[in-house]
């Protein structure tokens, strides 16, 4: 046997058994379109599907704008994972998965515009990626030894693809057609000196923890990539993957500026009161007492202040991964009009959140002066009440942080068929799609709140089994007695998305005089898609039984259909007049019936022409968008949950007046007595609405792209999208600021707690503080602005240099959140507040020079400076690190890799990614964008050492 024919055999057998084994998991087979290509060598070009569009074309003409990132691209960058680079691209908010911890959904995403993930639609090869538990696209399915290129469609692209499309379209496109075997060997860590002086400085003032000097290599992660593929016979093709990727845990007190949690102002180590040794708050009416009590020796006394405890350093920084990919693409052209095709994805991924120990969180027990577990309180405070409450703030140090431990499995199976239609230059696709995510959460080391009042009162008659007195008094607890009230949360979800579409696509047979040969040409198809939700949790989770979740995680099951029918058309209007070469109208149309509610029209109508030889083109478009209410946003039961952010009202020196606060409902005796959260987190009532209509955007682009020289591509677009009917929530700090305000019709929303006034305590929806904050079609938003691209190569040498460069400029990002109501409006753009974190300018430059076997890689990635400013324009000063500049000055990342060809068959490629390492920007925690005292985005960990070896044959 023959090497070829081996190698052929081999490309099959695992391409079948990937495929197989998928199927066998899944139980059946279901899918989306695709386009069957041909594996024989053609004769001329073949027509390409941009994306955008299921017509086909030979030009890239489409109305709106596609940016391309390459495969070499992930190669020179270190990415193991593509959310690794296709998120620093401009176009997409910097959001990056493994550095978010606490509030992490547990999987990466891509988020254009920085308009939601729920509002980027993520295809690989045109079909939709399985969703997460949050109901988004999970991209860790993609294999990133696999893909070809990565388009990034800018604007509304529901009338090709359906709903969610209202930013656009990030479509990974896979090398279906890849011949031979390649095996990829990588290996990566992080690696930062610790010489920030300011934070050790304020460490040191608290006589904190904290690393200095060399951190040495951390974070470290290693993958492995194979892929197989080949021809068989002289009409199929198999293509088969598997990946390995796996990367350690990144904890917040290895590096020093992220050792402990930062004040609103930056300017102390902060930390929560629910502290070791416990913290103590009375609330005796009688005696006129709101105020922390401390034991000590000799009795109690009332402190200067609460302890504090410094829950920063336990928390993950980078969260620890593993995950496991494999797929398949499986193709054979029986004829020229039937040619079936299978594919299969799938990916296993564990990964964990690790935050600071739970505990006791302000829990209230009432008490009398006899009660004994208090000892002398009353005689020492002078406490002469009948009864009064104790809450009580002890963290769970003798049981350790609280984990939260993820097992996700997602598959997507595709069968389908297409080929020619007839013999009228038409061809037909018609598959079948059917993909499932589940996952399985455990959550360990949390306090079961039922527990926790019986043993802080000794274990009194009718306690729970197994009760243990919790010696939080004398600071006397016991690992035995913290376990005793620990236990564990379980919450498994699962998604399913079915998917039928079928559609014709060809030339209509007619052409305008006006553009010579050039026929009309259109696409007809239905498609039908299918979603459902299901979340199940344990009973200590459904009621919200742990002191440390913030809330309940309810049940919910909940689904909805689609039909829908769609059609496009490219009518050639001008063909060869003179220095315009080409003058095309591209129109398509979607009608959508959803179960939940109703049907919908999309649309758009776009522009494309050529000049002087096609070196020249200009582009103009119109998009109408939809996105439908997810299950979550319809079906989810109301429950209490946390927001990050500060109560305006709180404190012994409130932001808000009195009168200001008086419509919130504090009293006027509480006005200046009310309890800040250190935290920085206060109760919100959280939920679903069924009458959500779908959100509706409008987008229009227009564009010139360049060539005036060999080899040299330029292009600028403007994108102007506005999103009306907003499905989500006001927000709860906006809903107190429009009270405050005088906005009457939102007070109502606002429940204080009746004896302290705060928003914080308890975990009660009906009797603890907090901000009703439920779902509905709220308000508008708009984006607006221009992205630019570049490409140039040239002989220099030995070798050729290439350079190219992404860019994008917000010229607009507002919101209305409250619909007529202009008072609440604001603007992100260039700004860094409280709402707001949004450079106005990001680029991404390359330079690369490639000679005999090697190739030099230089990139810079650039992050705009944003202004120190509040939504209504007024200069900022509470952040430290921000108020003497008034901005967060400009970042620049410098990246340097290189490869060498070692033989045929071996190629070894390494680099540093920001050489200089520079930390994070630092601000306070006032700032909600803040992650671990650093604006989110940036480069988190310091430098990013990463070497590959990748052997082909």
């Amino acid at each position: 046997m023959t090497p070829k024919t081996t190698k052929l055999r081999n490309a099959i057998l695992v391409a079948l058994a990937v495929g197989g084994g998928s199927v066998t998991a899944a139980g059946s087979a279901l899918a989306q379109d695709a386009n069957p290509a041909s594996t024989q060598s053609p004769t001329s070009l073949d027509t390409i599907t941009v994306t955008g569009t299921r017509i086909r074309s030979q030009t890239m003409t489409a109305s709106s704008p596609v940016a391309e990132i390459s495969k070499e691209e992930f190669q020179f960058s270190g990415a193991s994972k593509v959310e690794d680079l296709v998120n620093q691209y401009p176009q997409l908010a910097l959001d990056f998965d493994n550095f978010l911890n606490n509030g992490s959904q547990g999987y990466a995403t891509v988020d254009l515009r920085g308009m939601g993930a729920n509002r980027t639609l993520a295809l690989v090869n045109g079909r939709r990626i399985p969703k997460g538990l949050g109901e988004t696209a999970d991209i860790s399915i993609v294999p990133p030894a696999i893909v070809q290129r990565v388009d990034i469609l800018t604007g509304g692209a529901s009338a090709v693809y359906g709903s969610d499309a209202i930013a656009g379209v990030v479509n990974f496109i896979l090398d279906d057609q890849f011949e031979g075997v390649s095996v990829n060997f990588g290996y990566s860590a992080y690696q930062h000196n610790n010489d920030d002086r300011y934070i050790q400085g304020l460490m040191d003032q608290r006589d904190f923890d904290y690393p200095t000097g060399d951190s040495g290599f951390d974070g470290i992660s290693k993958n492995v990539d194979v892929a197989i593929g080949g021809a068989f016979g002289e009409s199929g093709h198999a293509v088969a993957w598997a990946t390995w990727r796996k990367n350690d845990a990144l904890l917040q007190g290895q590096r020093d500026y992220s050792s402990c949690a930062l004040n609103p102002a930056g300017t102390a180590c902060g930390g929560s009161p629910t502290a070791d040794p416990a913290n103590f708050y009375i609330v005796a009416p009688t005696s006129g007492l709101y105020t922390y009590v401390l034991p000590s020796a000799s009795g109690w006394f009332v402190p200067d202040g609460p302890n504090i405890y410094n829950f920063a350093p336990v928390n993950y920084y980078q969260r620890p991964d593993t995950r496991f990919t494999a797929g398949s693409v499986i193709k054979y052209d029986v004829n020229e009009y039937f040619s079936p095709y299978l594919e299969t994805m799938f990916v296993n991924r564990r990964s964990s959140t690790q935050i600071a120990p739970s505990g006791a969180f302000f829990t209230d027990i009432q008490v009398r002066c006899d009660t004994p577990v208090i000892g002398t309180m009353c005689a020492d405070v002078g406490i002469t009440d009948d009864e009064f409450t104790v809450y009580v703030a002890k963290r769970n140090v003798e049981g350790g942080p609280r984990i939260t431990n993820e097992e996700a499995t997602n598959y997507s199976i595709t069968a389908g068929a297409g080929g020619n239609f007839f013999d009228g230059g038409w061809t037909w696709d018609a598959s079948l799609q059917y993909a499932r995510t589940s996952v399985k959460s455990e959550n360990i080391n949390d306090f079961i709140t039922t527990r926790v009042r019986d043993a802080l009162l000794g274990c009194p008659d009718g306690a729970f089994n197994g009760c243990l007195p919790y010696d939080v008094w004398t600071n006397s607890v016991t690992p035995e007695q913290a376990q005793a009230l620990q236990g564990v949360g379980i919450v498994n979800y699962s998604t399913d998305m079915r998917v039928f579409n079928a559609y014709v696509t060809g030339d209509l047979g007619f052409s305008l005089p006006s553009a010579a040969d050039r026929q009309a040409s259109m696409v007809v198809g239905v498609e039908t898609r299918s979603e459902r939700f299901t979340r199940v949790a344990d009973t200590n989770m459904a009621t919200g039984n742990f002191t440390g979740l913030g809330g309940p995680t309810t049940n919910l099951s909940g689904g909805y259909d689609v039909d829908e029918v769609f059609m496009e058309a490219n009518l050639p209007l001008v063909a060869d007049a003179g220095p315009l070469n080409s003058l095309d109208l591209q129109l398509g149309y979607r009608y959508t019936d959803y179960s939940t509610s109703g049907d919908v029209n999309t649309w758009k109508a776009g522009l494309g022409a050529s000049f002087l030889d096609n070196r020249f083109r200009f582009r103009a478009g119109f998009n109408r968008a939809i996105r439908g209410a997810n299950i979550n946003e319809l079906f989810s039961d109301q429950q209490i949950a946390l927001w990050p952010g500060t109560d305006p009202c709180a404190g012994a020196t409130p932001e808000f007046t009195l009168a200001q606060c008086q419509r919130t409902g504090v009293t006027a005796a509480q006005y200046g007595n009310i309890a800040a959260n250190a935290a920085a987190q206060n109760n919100q009532l959280i939920g679903g609405n069924v009458n959500l209509e779908p959100e509706i955007a409008d987008t229009w682009t227009v564009g010139f792209a360049a060539s005036p020289i060999d080899n040299l591509d330029l292009s600028v677009d403007y994108y102007d999208i506005k999103l009306e009917n907003v499905i989500g929530t006001i927000g709860a700090r906006t809903i107190i600021n429009l009270c405050a305000d005088g906005q009457d019709a939102v007070c109502g929303l606002i429940r204080r707690n009746a004896v302290t006034g705060d928003l914080f305590r308890g975990s009660d929806p009906e009797t603890s503080g907090l901000v009703v904050n439920t779902n509905g079609n709220f308000g508008s938003r708009r984006y607006r602005g221009i992205d630019f691209t570049g490409r140039y190569a040239m002989d220099v040498g030995v070798g050729r240099l290439s350079a190219s460069y992404v860019g994008s400029y917000v010229l607009e990002r507002s919101f209305q959140p409250v619909p007529g109501d202009n008072s609440a409006d604001y603007s992100c753009e260039g700004l860094v507040n409280t709402q707001c974190a949004t450079p106005e300018w990001r680029h991404i430059t390359s330079l690369r020079y490639g000679f005999d076997r090697y190739a030099v890689n230089l990139r810079w990635r650039y992050i705009g400076e944003m202004d120190y400013r509040d939504t209504d324009g007024n200069a900022l000063t509470t952040d430290y690190f921000l108020r003497g500049r008034g901005k967060q000055s400009a970042f620049n990342y410098f990246d340097l890799s290189g490869s060498a060809q070692i033989g045929d068959k071996i190629t070894w490629t390494a680099g540093v990614n920001n050489i200089a390492d520079k930390a994070p920007p630092m601000v306070g925690s006032g700032l909600t964008p803040a992650n671990a005292n650093a604006l989110g985005g940036y480069d988190q960990a310091g430098r990013y050492f990463f070497t590959s070896v990748a052997v082909t044959f």
